[in-house]
């Protein structure tokens, strides 16, 4: 059997209320010193992130799923992203030297308006350089219904928990379930109907 996990009734809500104008997604900031992660170059050290965040990925498997919706009642339901790629998920940008507090917050502000792309895991790390102070900031924007208000932003709370620019540890190897079929969601939909009246009549 394919592998999926259906969302829960407040989950659910966060993203079937989601409207272009009202975005269901929340943010947290970090702000770091930019020399030890700096490149021959001058710049941060992205690849060096991007290995970071993929050693600590399988304590996260939400981040490498996806939503998908159930052919009956749309319900969302959580399936893995065969399609992942962490590239899709870190973005870049940087402040005019020096770059104040108010400017950031200006580029975090813009960042959070635009809504998550729903084909993919519903997060972004953003890699900010520029912060005045010789500093640079790691961004998470994640989707609501992956987190559990500010519990949940449990992916700074674990790349924090190694600095990046003592080194990552090896990533484990990750495969995606297979998706499941059309038919299949559309039994387990009618089976939890079922259930659902049965329990409303008393059955």
């Amino acid at each position: 059997m394919a592998g999926y996990e259906p969302l829960s009734a407040q989950d659910s809500s966060f993203v079937l209320w989601e409207r272009r104008e009202t975005p269901m997604h929340v943010g947290a900031i970090a702000i770091l010193e930019a020399e030890p992660l700096r490149t021959e170059d001058g710049g941060v050290d992205a690849d060096r992130i991007a290995k970071h965040v993929e050693s600590r990925l399988h304590l996260l498997p939400r981040y490498r799923q996806r939503l998908a919706f159930t052919p009956l009642e749309g319900r969302p339901v959580w399936i893995d992203d065969a399609r992942f790629d962490l590239w899709h998920h870190l973005r870049r940008a940087a402040l005019p030297r020096p770059g104040s507090e108010h400017e950031l917050k200006q580029l975090v502000a813009r960042i959070l308006s635009e809504r998550l792309d729903r084909d993919r895991p519903l997060w972004e790390l953003w890699i900010i350089e520029g912060l005045e102070g010789d500093r640079c900031a790691l961004f998470a924007k994640v989707h609501h219904c992956m987190v559990d208000g500010v519990a949940g932003m449990n992916l700074l709370t674990l790349l924090m928990s190694q600095r990046p620019d003592e080194g990552p540890a090896p990533a484990r190897p990750w495969r995606a379930e297979p998706p499941p079929a059309w038919s299949e969601l559309a039994l387990d939909e009618s089976r939890r109907a079922l259930a659902s009246a049965s329990a409303l009549l008393g059955g």
